[in-house]
């Protein structure tokens, strides 16, 4: 009877310490520890380090750890500074916040090497326009001069075409005026890459013309359908439909059909063209208001009453499966986001004011980029949701005029102030100095994200260059 007494008791016992050992184990998994000062079980914080190139030393707080990216570690809830270190390469620093039970990420860390790879791509006289595609593998440019024309460059194979040449100057004759020499003004790329439209002038007169990346004779669409197609863009999801803003209102051009659309809203004073829809801003009665019209040709009105003003920045992105719309009049320059848009409830809120242009981080939505000419704030929407606040990064102190902003990922930003050009990350820290940029032409991160391209001042023209980052 004693030994199976003792027996079910050391069974009692074994299960104790396995259920122990688990609820450990959890606790410990998710950050909980005892706090021997306060004597109090408490739960930490998580937080998880990534870099390129990996392996690099981590110091938090000042102390060298002594461990290596990928780094993981639980950590006490606030602040704690991390650094990480490499030669060759500009040091990494950032605060990030702890909060019980959830990670702070960096996943994200790209180490800038102080000396680059650098690859000339091209050369020339002088660039006046310049486009990339949207799949960042293709880059279109405007070169004036006397031999004024528009190339393309394939970023992967570095292949350089010399697409279209601007037409000379032409002498009167008996009977016949003289034709002023063509002057190229801009270049688009279609979303797909396949085609461009390139923008020229002959004697103050405006000519749009389609043009095969593959190459070959451009489709001169002005004298082909006689219009003023000044303004025309591709349709985000099809090259063959191009959209513009005639006398009349909003209009398309069918390639397919070889025909003009009727009237498709009026009194239209500006349009946005999206992967699945035209946003264009209409006068009404009442004042002006923001539209959609989709690929299917449905109508709806999104913003019934907008501020006044001649014209507006608008950025239209869709994170956490909300679609969301930043707006902001040029005449107040207050930035509001719209979340949930095309719902029933869409919710608005002030973000910022002082602002220019707008622009959501590419593939996430995350961050919305607030550019003015001071610089660049960004809209965090992930961290404002989850910790229920406003989270905005202020732009970085720094000197010169912003003129162009890009994103060369979801979490880094290329800027052009005053012709130098800065690498830096979302929140504007870690700022790099990468060098001389041509005039306010911005800077782009190539397809793999890898390289940055740079437009570089010379004595004699402009360098095409690609610097490699990773």
């Amino acid at each position: 009877m004693l030994r199976r007494i003792l027996s079910i008791f050391g069974y009692l016992l074994v299960a104790l310490a396995i259920v122990g050992f688990t609820v450990g184990l959890v606790a410990y998994g998710n950050d909980y520890t005892y706090d021997f000062k306060t004597h109090r079980i408490i739960q930490k914080g998580h937080v998880i380090i990534d870099s390129l190139p990996g392996g690099i030393v981590v110091t938090a707080d000042g102390r060298v750890l002594g461990k290596r990216t990928p780094y993981q570690a639980a950590y006490s809830i606030g602040d704690h500074i991390f650094r990480l270190e490499k030669d060759g390469f500009w040091p990494w620093e950032k605060k990030l916040m702890v909060t019980a039970g959830r990670v702070a990420l960096a996943d994200y860390v790209i180490m800038v090497p102080k000396k680059p790879v650098v690859t000339e791509l091209d050369a020339k006289t002088q660039i006046t326009a310049q486009t990339i595609s949207k799949d960042h593998r293709h880059l279109a440019y405007v070169v004036g001069g006397t031999d004024a024309a528009v190339y393309t460059l394939d970023l992967g194979n570095k292949k350089l075409v010399k697409l279209y040449s601007a037409k000379p100057a032409v002498a009167a004759s008996e009977g016949v005026a003289p034709v002023g020499a063509e002057v190229l003004h801009d270049v688009a790329w279609s979303d797909d890459a396949s085609h461009l439209l390139i923008v020229s002038e002959v004697g103050g007169v405006l000519t749009h013309r389609l043009a095969a990346a593959g190459g070959g004779e451009p489709v001169n669409l002005t004298q082909t359908y006689g219009f003023n197609f000044n303004g025309l863009h591709f349709s985000g999801s099809n090259w063959r439909q191009m959209y513009w803003v005639s006398p009349d209102g909003l209009r398309r051009l069918d390639m397919d059909a070889a025909a003009v659309s009727g009237v498709l809203a009026d009194k239209v004073s500006q349009f946005w063209v999206q992967p699945d829809r035209v946003l264009y801003v209409q006068q009404t009665d009442l004042g002006r208001s923001l539209w959609s019209l989709d690929s299917r040709g449905k109508r709806q009105q999104v913003i019934s009453a907008l501020v006044e003003s001649d014209s507006y920045s608008v950025a239209l992105s869709r994170y956490n499966n909300e679609d969301e719309l930043a707006v902001v009049p040029a005449k107040t320059g207050v930035a509001t986001l719209y979340s949930g848009i095309f719902s029933d409830t869409p919710v608005a809120k002030v973000v910022a004011q002082g602002i220019v242009s707008v622009s959501f981080s590419p593939k996430n939505g995350r961050f919305l980029a607030l550019n003015s000419a001071a610089g660049s704030s960004v809209y965090d929407l992930e961290r404002s949701t989850l910790e229920h606040s406003f989270v905005l990064y202020p732009a970085p102190a720094a000197r010169g005029t912003l003129s162009a902003v890009t994103w060369f990922d979801d979490e880094h930003l290329l800027s052009n102030r005053d012709g130098e050009l800065y690498w830096s990350d979302f929140d504007g820290t870690n700022q790099v100095d990468l060098g001389r940029g041509y005039g306010v032409l911005p800077a782009y991160g190539d397809a793999d994200t890898r390289g940055v391209i740079v437009f570089r001042p010379t004595d004699t023209g402009v360098r095409v260059l690609q610097l490699q980052i990773r």
